[in-house]
């Protein structure tokens, strides 16, 4: 997703036409003014961008979703959506168990993720697919200009890179190979828990703090533990994904020290050499620099936003 596309021209509104078609190279968006936030702070503004549906008669939830499935189904955009119940006279999440009269739908869309910016090519295929939409349902698509659209997710992206950094720790054996028995032992003693291949570190709701994986990349699992002898692991911390990275940090190291006393191994950075006090206080600094950045470009490290755009 991470391009250098042109921007697609934009001329005519996204409204109900059976009979329009759409030149190849270009989409169509709504005149009608881009939706304002919603006052509930349901779209994370941050790193997502609000469209809005809005039928002329309400519409079952279960007819929309087959539609927009239907219309959807070779999207790659990452995007949430609710609708407003006409009846209820309150938001759903939209799933396929969604039950209601629609008068309203809103999009969430991510304008960048780790795989790069939103791109032109897929903005055009979303409005290809709200055109369906207004086309089957009589409705009116509320839509940004595209222009601003993409130049918002490319600026994200790039910021994103500026900042996107994960800190590692290696602990290399010594003498004789770790011992997967007594790495499970002590990790569990730290209260790390096994998950995905990796032992998770997490905090009191369940966020990963940091997480200590193979040097090899062998994923861990229950069943291998037993039999497992290694030359090292890593201790690995996602510094945008985690509030307070300068703590984590710090936790992190100290669990580093502990473990390599107890294996007898060393801590090295990624050219194996020996990590020192002054090396680990100069690392200590770029986490907090870094997360110091995000905080001033508006996205809280640790945060939901950053936990989207860092996915």
């Amino acid at each position: 997703m991470r391009a250098d596309d042109p921007v697609t021209d934009i001329t005519e509104p996204l409204m109900p036409d059976a009979d329009r078609t759409v030149a190849q190279s270009a989409v169509d968006v709504p005149t009608a003014a881009p939706a304002e936030p919603m006052a509930d702070g349901w779209a994370d503004r941050q790193v997502e961008e609000l469209i809005t549906i809005e039928f002329e008669a309400p519409v079952a939830a279960t007819e929309f979703q087959r539609t927009w499935n239907d219309l959807t189904q070779t999207l790659a955009v990452t995007m949430r959506l609710r609708g407003r119940d006409e009846h209820a006279g309150r938001w759903l999440p939209l799933t396929a168990q969604t039950a209601g009269a629609l008068s309203k739908v809103e999009l969430a869309v991510q304008l960048a993720d780790r795989r790069g910016a939103l791109s032109d090519a897929s903005v055009s295929a979303l409005a290809h697919a709200l055109q369906g939409v207004a086309d089957r349902f009589l409705a009116v698509v509320h839509f940004p200009d595209v222009r601003e659209l993409l130049g918002r997710a490319r600026e994200l992206d790039s910021f994103a890179a500026s900042v996107d950094v994960q800190i590692g720790l290696n602990l290399v054996a010594g003498e004789s190979l770790i011992s997967g028995t007594k790495l499970r032992g002590l990790a569990e003693a730290q209260g790390l828990t096994l998950s995905g291949g990796q032992f998770h570190a997490r905090d009191d709701v369940g966020n990963t703090l940091y997480t200590l994986c193979s040097l090899d990349a062998e994923q861990f699992s229950a069943d291998t533990m037993k039999a497992l002898q290694t030359q090292g692991v890593t201790l690995l911390l996602d510094v945008p994904t985690v509030a307070d990275g300068a703590r984590q940090f710090d936790r992190m190291v100290m669990v580093a020290e502990q473990f390599a006393h107890t294996l007898g191994a060393r801590v090295v950075d990624d050219n194996r050499q020996p990590l020192s006090p002054a090396s680990l206080a100069l690392i200590r600094g770029k986490v907090a620099e870094f997360q110091g950045r995000m905080t001033q470009f508006g996205i809280r490290p640790g945060s939901e936003s950053a936990s989207r755009l860092f996915s």
